[in-house]
Order: structure tokens, then C-alpha cells, then sequence
């Protein structure tokens, strides 16, 4: 069986030609099969010509009175997602899509919630999601609050009242959903948003999956800050049946200015044109055989200069990952204290 990736992201704005390329090559580089994106800022019926050719199956929702909001859901060229039916907000805070992959059906819901009133709001939404859904069922939201003080604040604190943060549980309970990350981690502290203002980490990111198809979870990640207030968050699930990786070729025209590849292509060149050019070798052959020859070396040397790059692109995350880890722990409220506070 292989493995379905899903990213989740609130990007805080998507119009930015540059960083829509950071991210596109973030979510390239996780292999991420199915992508929820939050906070895009499109305006209303106006959204960038997203020619990205790894991901070109979108679906977006924007609110018609606010460039504030909006979210997206996208596929990846070659996933064998076939589309059934969508809804969408026309406020820009929900989008679900429905459909198929093999023979299982799948619902993806990419929910924005409103600052305050989340309840209510969710109260509203919860009756959509109900009639809506079907199959494995796949759900990331942006909350705007923590759904467990203890365990997702580093203040420990909450916006909302306890009454008001069991009966958001509640509402998702009742469309059979769990919390990914805090199922397979259930004592792990860590955060998907940083506020400024008030100086402490919350996890309000959320990515959840149907309780009877928990089992299929394979792994769940929270990414870093460096793009973003918000991390990235992933989910990798097992599907019921293999899918279908396809690859095609196509040479890297940048290679062409570097000089020292121009220079390291010409020489292997003039090697294979001494050792091959006899006369029991016609020019056709010679010609047909140097394609492959040299787009192996291209592939090559494309290889190398790719893992050079990651490489050194790994060494800054794990500098920022250090870095956001102590962070974290300089901004967390040690229980024994919270709780002499409270005395």
C-alpha cells in the first residue's frame, strides 16, 4: 500500500510571486499529494494564474467583501484523485472537496475559523461537514484557538472558556473526526503558531481524519516558522490501494549557464565520439545511442548540485529548528508556577 501525503498550511497571503514559489518548492520537496491552503488573500473572483505544473488541480474559495481570508485545496500532477463535487463558503471560509481514488472515496475539508465565536460558527458549519462527508474523511482548520490549554499553549491559557472548548470538541466528535498529531503524540508539547502580542506558542492548526480510518495514520509533523506565523503541518496515510508514480524527463536548461557543466558535457562529448565513431557504427546509431548516454550525465550532475543545495537548505532548517525549540522553551509557563499563580 502506498502513502497518501496531505500538507496543510496557512500562508498568510498567496498573491506574492515569490513567495508562492517558496512555498511551491517546500511543498514539492515533502512530496505532498494533497495540499490545504489558508489565509490566500485572493480577491474576490481574482486569484493569480497558479501555473505551477506539480500541483495544477485547485480548488478555491474566497469571501466577496474581504481579501483577508480564503482557502484552497490542491492535487499533484499524477495523483489518481478523481474529482465528484465541491462547496464553498461565499464568506471564503470553508472549501470541501469530494471524489475518488481507485475505489475509496475521500472528503477533504480546509476549514478557516472566524477570531471569535468559534463555537457558534462551528455550530453552523457542523451540519454542512455531516451531509457532506463521505468515505475517509480528511479535515485541517485554522481554529484561532488552542482546543487544549494544557497541552497546546505554552501559556496554558485559553481565549475561551472551558464550556465553550468542550462543546467545539464536542461538535467535531460528532462528525466522528480525532486529532491526528495528538493521537500519535498524546504528552508531545509543541506549536504550530507564535503570537507576538501576548509572547507564547499555540497549537490552533489542526489536521483531522475519521476515527474508524485512524488506524491508516502512518505519521504527522509540524513544520518551522520560516515562511510563515504559521507552521506547516503534514499527514501521511496508508491508501487502500497503490498509487501510480509517473515521471517523465526533461533536462534542466539552467545547467546550460553554468560553465563548468557546458565545459564537463563537451569533453564527455569528444570521449564518445573518439570511442564510437567507427565505421561498424552508422550515424544513426551513434546519434540515437549519445541521447541517453548524456542524459545520463545530465541526470548526474543535476543529482549532485540537487543534493548540494538540499544540503546546505537542511543545515539552515536545523539551525531554525534549534533556534524555535529553545524559543519555545523560554516561552513555556512551568505547571508548578502556573499553578502558584492560580493560588
Amino acid at each position: 500500500m502506498a502513502d497518501i501525503h496531505v500538507t496543510y498550511y496557512n500562508v498568510k497571503g498567496f498573491n506574492s510571486p515569490s513567495k508562492r514559489s517558496q512555498i511551491f518548492s517546500l511543498l514539492r520537496k515533502s512530496g505532498s499529494n494533497v495540499v490545504f491552503l489558508q489565509e490566500t488573500h485572493f480577491k474576490f473572483n481574482c486569484y493569480p494564474n497558479l501555473s505551477y505544473s506539480a500541483y495544477p488541480q485547485w480548488y478555491h474559495c474566497w469571501g466577496s467583501s474581504s481579501a483577508s481570508g480564503g482557502v484552497s485545496i490542491a492535487f499533484q500532477k499524477n495523483f489518481p484523485f478523481k474529482y465528484a463535487t465541491h462547496v464553498q463558503d461565499p464568506d471564503g471560509r470553508y472549501i470541501m472537496v469530494k471524489g475518488h481514488i481507485g475505489p475509496q472515496t475521500y472528503t477533504f475539508v480546509n476549514l478557516y475559523f472566524p477570531n471569535s465565536k468559534q463555537v457558534q460558527w462551528m455550530i453552523d458549519v457542523s451540519p454542512l461537514i455531516a451531509s457532506f462527508q463521505e468515505g475517509i474523511v480528511i479535515l485541517g482548520g485554522d481554529f484561532n484557538v488552542a482546543l487544549d490549554p494544557c497541552l497546546d499553549s505554552s501559556s496554558h491559557k485559553s481565549a475561551l472558556l472551558i464550556r465553550a472548548l468542550k462543546a467545539l470538541g464536542g461538535e467535531l466528535w460528532s462528525l466522528h473526526l480525532v486529532d491526528v498529531w495528538r493521537s500519535l503524540y498524546p504528552d508531545t508539547l509543541d506549536y504550530t503558531f507564535f503570537s507576538h502580542v501576548h509572547g507564547s506558542y499555540h497549537r490552533i492548526d489542526y489536521l483531522f481524519i475519521s476515527k474508524t480510518h485512524l488506524h491508516l495514520c502512518r505519521n504527522a509533523s509540524i513544520g518551522s516558522l520560516h515562511l510563515s506565523d504559521h507552521t506547516p503541518i503534514s499527514l501521511s496515510i496508508a491508501a487502500p490501494q497503490p498509487v501510480p508514480k509517473g515521471f517523465h524527463w526533461r533536462l534542466n536548461e539552467h545547467l546550460l549557464g553554468d560553465p563548468t557543466t557546458v565545459g564537463k558535457i563537451s569533453s564527455l562529448l569528444d570521449e564518445y565520439i573518439t570511442l564510437n565513431k567507427i565505421p561498424s557504427v552508422s550515424p544513426q546509431t551513434l546519434w540515437d545511442a549519445h541521447k541517453p548516454y548524456i542524459r545520463g550525465h545530465f541526470i548526474s550532475i543535476s543529482s549532485h548540485l540537487k543534493k548540494c543545495r538540499e544540503k546546505q537548505i537542511d543545515s539552515l532548517l536545523n539551525k531554525i529548528y534549534t533556534l524555535e525549540a529553545t524559543h519555545k522553551k523560554t516561552h513555556l509557563i512551568p505547571y508548578s508556577i502556573l499553578s502558584l499563580g492560580l493560588n
